[in-house]
């Protein structure tokens, strides 16, 4: 299931596309700014190349400093028009970047649509191969001179229960999850995967499957085949550009889906974790804060982590940090130690090989000093283990 440290890997893959955005939007507005003031052939003298350089240095030093201080204007040797220009291109640049924010967040907060569209769609998939099965059955009826296994898995009762299940078919028909419409993919799973597979050739031979038997098809089909197959899984690649951390949260939802499911109890549908609301709210806050304080904590790092210049870290590293900042400072009722442990296990998976002794380091010293400034203050759970 869904836990903390997916979020927050989760949030910090959306934070660094926004640092990567936030990056590659200036360079391209500056760039359009100073090339205004390029000295143009058809015009002006060569002899004058200097003094075109100049103005665009100045250009670009204004520009840069809105970053700083939006209020800034005092730039010598460049007249009311210029600095004009420049406010002009500062409020393209924020009004690009306010609208890439709300894409990349409304994409974040959808990922908990997604992933539950992926769990059931999942769930499903064991009715649409009985359905490709009963199928097949149907055509070596009308030609006996083909043979072909018997239909178990079309005659599955389990499969049959999943299909009749109310709680699914609520949810899958308000969350309008089906198979309907990729009816191929599935044949061509079920011929190529499926008809390939030695349980499953063993399981349709048998002459009356028992409940047992019927069971562990079921089981197999989601332990052994969906969530093992390379065929099936460039599928789910394909349409979930996460599906390598999503693959392990779904597989978990549907095996304890499954777990007391039998011949007699209705299927139990999982929530994404066990306190879903709550979770998600954390995530949304843990990236808006983030990116909010994007700035404040920028000079945090870069004032207090003595012999480290933030400009010249690897920005993964970076947004880690800031991450784990943010998260001290709003959260109060996650221990400081919670935090570091989580966010040094992130560096380890998601940026270099140094990053895990470079992100503790400098969290263990900016926790201490903000914490003994009062800047970040924790209470309830918070207090516990801080020292």
């Amino acid at each position: 299931m869904l836990n903390r440290r997916v979020l927050r890997v989760k949030a910090m893959q959306s934070l660094y596309s926004y640092c990567l955005m936030k990056v590659s939007v200036c360079d391209l507005i500056e760039e359009e700014l100073v090339a205004k003031y390029a000295l143009d052939p058809a015009m002006h003298d060569f002899s004058d190349r200097e003094l075109f350089e100049t103005k665009q240095n100045l250009i670009r030093t204004c520009f840069r400093k809105k970053f700083v201080d939006e209020s800034s204007q005092k730039m010598v040797a460049l007249d009311e028009e210029d600095l004009q220009e420049v406010e002009n291109s500062y409020l393209k640049y924020k009004n690009l970047i306010t609208a890439e924010v709300k894409s990349i967040r409304k994409n974040m907060m959808a990922e908990r649509a997604r992933l539950k569209k992926l769990y059931l769609k999942i769930l499903l998939l064991p009715v649409s191969f009985a359905f490709v099965d009963k199928q097949d059955q149907d055509k070596i009826k009308s030609s006996p001179a083909k043979s072909a296994p018997s239909g178990n898995l079309s005659s599955n009762v389990l499969i049959a229960k999943i299909k009749e299940d109310p709680n699914l078919y609520e949810a899958a028909k308000k969350e309008e999850v089906e198979w309907e419409t990729e009816s191929d993919v599935v044949v061509q799973w079920y011929k190529n995967v499926l008809r390939l597979d030695e349980f499953m050739t063993r399981f349709q031979e048998l002459k009356e499957p028992t409940q047992e038997q019927q069971r562990e098809c079921v089981q197999y089909l989601y332990k052994k085949v969906i969530f093992k197959s390379e065929i099936i899984g460039d599928y789910f690649d394909q349409n979930d550009l996460r599906w390598n951390e999503n693959k392990p949260i779904i597989r978990s939802m549907v095996l304890k889906t499954f777990k007391h499911f039998d011949f007699e109890n209705l299927l139990k549908l999982q929530p994404l974790s066990h306190n879903e609301d709550e979770d998600f709210e954390y995530f949304e806050t843990l990236f808006s804060e983030t990116m909010r304080r994007d700035y404040e904590l920028e000079m945090i790092i870069s004032q207090r982590a003595k012999n480290w210049d933030a400009s010249r870290m690897a920005m993964t590293d970076l947004v880690i940090l800031k991450m784990a900042l943010a998260e001290m400072m709003t959260f109060p009722s996650i221990p400081i130690k919670v935090t570091i442990n989580e966010y040094i296990e992130i560096s380890k998976n998601y940026s270099t090989p140094r990053s895990k002794q470079f992100v503790n380091g400098i969290l263990d010293v900016l926790a201490n000093e903000l914490s003994s400034e009062g800047i970040i203050k924790k209470s309830g759970r918070g207090l516990i283990d801080n020292k």
